[in-house]
């Protein structure tokens, strides 16, 4: 069995398709005595999920399974986390997942953290990852925030799972990569082309839970996908 990582993703070799695998986690964020930013736990869950999800979908992956590692108890604080990573897999539309974890329940952690990985399967020949960007536009979708920038428990500015959904059927989208805590730079550094940015937006700035994706496109602009640069 052959894999190889690209970006944020592992990706397994499976003959005809891919398995695809990402992992996020997520610390300090909560209601307990000793976290630093004070969350309710099932928005906690759900942010995290929302990681690790977008990576995968954008690859052009199915989900078939989340795995959730909470470093608390389960009662309460992990039934929490649970239930806001249900209400994010309902979100995104997705049924019929197999959902799998384990909790902390010998010792009594004074901060919240979790840990989480989603796998995806797709087609060889439907992957949308690791294609050749060069001459392609780059488009921004939803916006970099992070932290208590982002408005709960639902921000209008943020990438939606609809959204992306839509661009993978786009014939003019070529790859999606959803932006995390590296910022717009820190996934373009990823990209071997060179790059020229038209934006007069932070590019450095964290976009925490994949608050936005940027988008490599030809053709006509994508209505809500504002162009931000060209691949050379």
């Amino acid at each position: 069995m052959k894999a190889k990582k690209l970006r944020d993703l592992t990706l397994i070799d499976l003959d005809d398709k891919w398995l695809v695998i990402a992992v996020d986690s997520c610390g300090g964020i909560g209601v307990k005595k000793e976290d630093v930013l004070n969350v309710d736990p099932v928005l906690v869950g759900g942010l995290t999920l929302r990681v690790t999800l977008m990576e995968v979908l954008s690859t052009g992956a199915e989900i078939i399974s989340v795995t959730n590692g909470v470093m608390n108890e389960f009662h309460p604080t992990g039934e929490k986390l649970l239930e806001g990573i249900k209400k994010e897999l309902k979100t995104a539309k997705i049924e019929d997942v197999i959902i799998n974890g384990s909790s902390e329940e010998n010792f009594s952690p004074v901060s919240t953290g979790l840990a989480i990985t989603v796998i995806g399967i797709v087609n060889k020949e439907d992957l949308k990852v690791g294609n050749d960007l060069k001459g392609l536009k780059i488009g921004l979708a939803g916006k970099p925030k992070v932290g208590n920038e982002i408005k709960l428990p639902v921000d209008d500015e943020l990438v939606t799972y609809d959204e992306i959904y839509k661009l993978l059927k786009n014939e003019n989208v070529v790859e999606i990569i959803p932006v995390g805590s590296k910022g717009i730079t820190g996934e373009l550094k990823q990209i071997k082309s060179e790059i020229k940015l038209l934006t007069d937006i932070d590019v450095g700035k964290s976009a925490g839970p994949a608050t936005c994706a940027l988008v490599f496109y030809k053709g006509d602009d994508i209505k809500d996908v504002k162009q931000v640069g060209d691949v050379l």
